[in-house]
């Protein structure tokens, strides 16, 4: 069974439930370009990262995030935005630019998983894809 997400969804998603404006964009099958539009006033620029999915365990899915020299302050910074607008177990910051998203944090993702065993992440030109089949 498969199962997809697109990216206007998925911002739309991040929008409503975050008050994050995000983008994404494809990079290959295994890594999702993130950019996030900078705004301090006088400086507007977007910043850009690339997340790789690293592997996906039960509901735990593990990214690394790659921004280049300034990856770990980048993280810092988004989860410092994030905080108090994402559940606060959702994402683990680990060691390396990676980090540990609990999916079972979400309520609608762990309805999911309750009923479906996901095997696999990737990423299309237009989205998400999951694959898994029925418990």
């Amino acid at each position: 069974m498969k199962a997809s997400i697109s990216f206007s969804e998925l911002q739309n998603l991040i929008t409503e439930k975050a008050s994050q404006a995000i983008s994404f964009s494809y990079v290959d099958p295994k890594t999702v370009r993130v950019t996030y539009p900078l705004n301090l006033g006088f400086i507007k620029k977007d910043i850009s990262a690339n997340l790789i999915i690293k592997e996906l365990k039960g509901s735990d899915l593990l990214l690394q995030l790659d921004a280049g020299f300034g990856s770990d302050t980048m993280l810092n910074t988004v989860l410092g935005l994030l905080k108090g607008k994402i559940p606060a177990n959702l994402i683990e910051k680990q060691p390396d630019s990676y980090l540990l998203l609990h999916l079972d944090q979400i309520e609608q993702v762990k309805a999911v998983f309750e009923k479906v065993n996901i095997s696999d992440l990737h990423v299309l030109s237009e989205g998400l894809e999951v694959e898994g089949g029925l418990k």
